[in-house]
């Protein structure tokens, strides 16, 4: 791979820059297009200086900067530093410019498109993302990311870029595969500088790894202070299960609602940690102080139910967003965000419209400090979902670029709220969030149906949709716990009122579980059916993963490698392989090669025990094959998730976990499993799960050809002080040389 970080060491750049003198008596504006610059070889002209230099950090990472140092003041217009390198056969991330924008790995093939002006004039979709920032050409083979990317070779090598300049406005990084240009374009127009000043409109980790993206991750959030109330090694903290209100009562929510689903929570035992009361309990957007009589008993009454079932109590609000008929409007109408002629600046085309509130008013800013005060300190809110943050920053303004303002925006917000309340951040650029929110969203809102054919059609990258949602979970993964927990919106479980169907249930489910921290529902488990009773309680507790990676080896056909540590870190690690076809199409999929025989760590036979949607409905398909060697076929029908659990090779007189039916990931309730001939198999479960506990234990040399006629005797063992039912069970697969096989297990309900 040609583009390396040292690359750039040597590597001259092609600079386009629009500036303003602002001392000019016309406003003069200079411009340059294709402007050489070596690193450490600055370029003077009569108003500034750019310097380029790309320096080595500890851990093998570079940092690019590029500088530039006014000698009078100015206000910046445009910047773009232009890469030569070679492009062929990568794949590059598009990170999308805020938690709704859809973000995937695109290549030479893919395009960016525009939303059509008469749809954007007609809908004002363009306004919830930055098709009015950065230009969208549609055309095959440019691709652009926001704030971070990577490059991603056949052979999973990584060359990372992140911006560590945010604060000056949006870094955007380009790729022609076309003509093999790399370029990073910077949102700066607005920005001032004064000649006392110098700027670095450009500042960039850059640093590569083999199959690396959480320690690249890991290296790139060092760089950000961290705010949050929940820090790093918290992780048991984080990922937390909880219910919000919007994705089944949405803005018909109601205290009576609420006051029934907590019921219905706690009649059926489901140990959620965050209960969530989305829009809909104000008189107007912008008016959150002002309670409608869907809650007549107001707010604070409300939160010490949530609380005092055991639950933390959390609150919807749009710190930013002010509705067209709200009272500010009517008697604040200063308060909002002023363009150029004196109008209030439009945010957005949700609740009928909606303008946005400017922080730099000093009565607006008090306004909001009054809201969280009385939020989290009067009613007593544990956490605040902030929704449509990005209204804040609709256009520069008072010499600030909008990337600039919205930086600003998200440290406000973490003073107002205090070191001591969670913030859910949402409809926010997700690099002005990083280390400030507790929870992000990093998709768009899920759907209780896969796809929005229309929206996607028009190019809105934005839109409700569940497989929309999908991809950019998928994609964003590798920045949860290390900037903040990842909150890939709901799952939707229910068959009421629900156009998706099981497997798309399960494959939502599974992803947003094993890639999201934070796991919300808004289903009223007081109307669940025994099938739906069951999945939902198999996602108790809360599984806390370590995720190796995840590729999109095919088209929309998706592979995620994690594992998942025991209670007591003395055991072993579990490893898992997720695959998750998004597809239309049914595929015909291979699992991973068995390792080498040479390779004494791993040496031995080992098998997968499968688990998908049909595992947990009351009559399951008992034929379904359930172990499968190593590379062995299978079929993955189209929006469905299976999941594999590796099992370890056979141990003389030792017990091997090979599977369950009670957790959508096999063993995650499971405390501890322990064996000694003197007392058996003792095993443990956690107490967030409910189910009935369905194992498969194997005992000694659990593996055999079907072929075998002497076949020892199977050992008395019992589980708990429980007997157990032995059971053959023949193995999928026969590549490589192999006979049919089967397993010899100890079968037990718990």
């Amino acid at each position: 791979m040609n583009l390396t970080p040292s690359f750039f060491t040597t590597a001259s750049a092609r600079v386009d820059l629009n500036y303003q003198l602002l001392a000019s008596p016309n406003c003069e504006v200079i411009k340059y297009q294709d402007l050489q610059v070596q690193p450490g070889t600055p370029f003077n002209d009569p108003n500034l200086t750019i310097t380029i230099t790309n320096t080595k950090t500890n851990g093998d990472g570079y940092i690019l900067n590029i500088i530039i140092q006014p000698k009078v003041d100015i206000e910046l217009l445009h910047f773009e530093a232009k890469y030569s390198t070679v492009l062929t056969d990568l794949k590059m991330l598009a990170n999308g410019f805020q938690s709704w924008s859809q973000t995937r790995e695109m290549g030479a093939n893919d395009r960016i498109s525009d939303i059509k002006k008469t749809v954007a004039w007609y809908t004002q979709y363009n306004l919830q993302g930055d098709y009015d920032i950065y230009p969208h050409s549609g055309e095959k083979g440019l691709i652009h990311s926001s704030s971070y990317t990577h490059f991603r070779d056949i052979s999973n090598n990584i060359v990372f870029f992140g911006s560590l300049s945010e604060n000056v406005g949006y870094t955007y990084f380009k790729a022609n595969f076309n003509s093999n240009i790399f370029g990073l374009y910077k949102d700066v127009e607005g920005k001032r500088i004064k000649a006392t000043e110098s700027c670095a409109v450009i500042k960039t980790w850059i640093h590569q790894g083999h199959d690396a993206e959480r320690i690249l991750w890991d290296g790139y959030a060092s760089y950000f202070e961290d705010r949050r109330v929940l820090r790093k090694d918290q992780e048991h903290r984080r990922h937390v299960n909880g219910w919000t209100s919007w994705y089944n009562y949405y803005g018909d929510v109601s205290e009576s609602i609420i006051m029934e689903n907590i019921a219905a929570l706690k009649k059926h035992k489901y140990p959620i940690d965050i209960f969530q009361i989305d829009d809909g309990f104000q008189t107007a957007i912008g008016d959150w102080l002002s309670i409608n009589n869907k809650f007549p008993n107001g707010m604070k009454t409300v939160a010490t139910e949530i609380k005092k079932a055991g639950f933390m109590a959390g609150l919807w609000l749009a710190p930013f967003a002010v509705g067209f008929t709200s009272m500010i409007v009517k008697k604040h109408p200063h308060w909002l965000i002023q363009d150029g002629a004196g109008k209030p600046v439009v945010a957005g085309p949700n609740w009928g419209g909606f303008y946005a509130l400017d922080m730099y008013q000093a009565e607006a800013r008090a306004y909001l400090k009054t809201v969280f005060d009385t939020v989290l300190r009067d009613w007593g809110f544990d956490m605040v979902k902030l929704d449509f943050c990005f209204a804040a920053a609709m256009i520069p303004r008072q010499g600030k670029s909008r990337g600039e303002i919205m930086w600003e925006a998200m440290e406000l917000i973490r003073d107002l709220v205090g070191d001591d309340k969670l913030i859910l951040g949402c409809g926010v650029p997700l690099a002005a969030a990083w280390r400030k929110v507790d929870y992000c969203r990093i998709g768009s809102d899920v759907a209780n149906w896969w796809e929005d054919t229309k929206l996607k059609y028009l190019h809105v990258r934005e839109r409700v949709s569940t497989a929309n949602s999908l991809v950019s979970t998928l994609s964003r993964w590798s920045m949860s716990d290390t900037m903040f927990g990842n909150d890939p919106d709901v799952m939707i479980l229910r068959h009421k009122n629900n156009k998706l169907k099981p497997d798309e249930r399960y494959t939502l489910c599974v992803i947003n579980n094993i890639l999201g921290a934070l796991v919300f529902s808004s289903d009223n488990v007081g109307d669940y059916g025994q099938d739906e009773h069951l999945l939902y309680s198999a996602t108790f507790p809360k599984v806390v993963p370590q995720v190796e990676s995840v590729i999109e080896f095919r088209p929309s056909v998706y592979m995620i490698r994690f594992m998942v540590q025991g209670d007591n870190e003395k055991t072993a690690p579990r490893h898992y392989t997720t695959y998750s076809n998004l597809s239309d199409q049914d595929q015909t999929l291979y699992l991973p090669p068995p390792p080498p025989l040479d390779d004494k760590k791993k040496r031995g036979p080992f098998l997968f025990f499968a688990t998908d949607n049909d595992m947990h409905l009351t009559y399951p398909d008992r034929h379904a094959p359930l172990f499968y060697h190593p590379s062995s076929s299978f079929v993955l029908k189209t929006h469905e998730t299976k999941t594999f659990m590796h099992i370890p090779p056979p141990a003389k007189d030792k017990v091997v976990f090979m599977g369950s039916s009670s957790h959508i990931v096999p063993g995650a309730e499971i405390h501890t499993l322990q064996y000694s001939p003197e007392q058996g198999i003792q095993v443990a479960f956690r107490q967030e799960n409910k189910r009935q506990h369905h194992l498969y234990l194997g005992f000694g040399d659990y593996l055999r050809d079907s072929r075998q006629t002497n076949k020892p005797a199977d050992p008395l063992i019992k589980v708990n002080g429980q007997s157990v039912s032995w059971e053959t069970i023949q193995v999928e697969g026969r590549g490589e040389g192999r006979s049919q096989s089967e397993v010899r297990l100890a079968v037990v309900d718990l």
